[in-house]
């Protein structure tokens, strides 16, 4: 049985979630939107429940500004001490997207502050997924363009030395070939410690259908990339947005939003 908890508007409040929902310490769910708010730029908000209804708040009226816009299609990112992380697709201080914190602060509300501004190539630039983090701190995700090569990039970023700037490291530039392009997945990493993803072009399969890859550290910021599949034409699925999940047992499952016998999307298991 299906029960709609809140059903969203238009500016002011927030509209279009296209995103995953996380639960906080205190039981709210969070998420963001790339549509509505007081700016019309998208917004982070959260539901919270009282004798078993509903509330939605705005937490945060993303600007286009130094504050980033258009909230991602990835899932925001719980640490250890509460703080959520996420990123924006655009806005920043160079107009390429952001990465964001959101900590908790008294009486229940949250403050916001912009960790990284993207630069644009070769940096990293326009984030779609979401952020996932190593068990030193360290942020790492997917950029639709940028990188050395314009075609996207695997990003990493973390805290400077007490105080200081947040940086990043670009970790591997797609070229848009056969090692894929434009990825919009969030990462996830096995057991050994390599990333795995997806990206949404790219491959040799002659049809620009993306690519499963993996990504092994060599230096501190460099990291191989392993092409673990190439999508092809049906009944192989085509364009994989959103990345992997794992099952636990050593295999990994995604969606792609073509492909398949009927060209409609397919469900896969990839075994590495």
């Amino acid at each position: 049985m299906e029960t709609v908890l809140y059903s969203f508007g238009d500016s002011p409040d927030a509209a279009g979630p296209g995103g995953a929902v996380v639960f906080d310490r205190a039981g709210n769910l969070l998420g963001t939107t790339p549509d509505g708010g007081a700016f019309a730029e998208g917004t982070i908000y959260e539901l919270s429940q009282s004798n078993g209804q509903w509330t939605e708040r705005v937490v945060h009226d993303f600007t286009g500004g130094a504050d980033g816009g258009i909230g991602s299609l990835g899932p925001l990112l719980l640490d250890a001490s509460g703080n959520f992380y996420g990123v924006t697709e655009l806005g920043g201080a160079n107009g390429f997207g952001t990465v964001f914190k959101l900590a908790p602060a008294s009486g229940g509300t949250w403050t916001f502050s912009t960790v990284y501004a993207f630069q644009g190539q070769p940096d990293a630039a326009f984030p779609y997924g979401g952020l996932i983090a190593d068990p030193h701190g360290y942020l790492y995700g997917t950029t639709y363009y940028g990188g050395a090569n314009g075609a996207g990039a695997v990003f990493r970023v973390g805290p400077g030395v007490g105080t200081g700037p947040w940086h990043s490291a670009v970790l591997y530039s797609f070229h848009g070939g056969s090692d894929g392009g434009n990825p919009t997945s969030t990462l996830v990493f096995n057991p050994a410690g390599k990333l795995y993803g997806t990206t949404s072009a790219g491959g040799d399969a002659g049809c620009d259908c993306g690519v499963i890859f993996s990504l092994a550290p060599v230096s501190a910021n460099r990291w191989l990339e392993t092409v673990l599949h190439t999508f092809g034409t049906p009944p192989d699925g085509a364009f994989a947005y959103y990345g992997l999940t794992p099952d636990g047992g050593g295999h990994y499952l995604g969606t792609t939003a073509a492909g398949g016998n009927q060209n409609q999307g397919v469900v896969f298991e990839l075994t590495p």
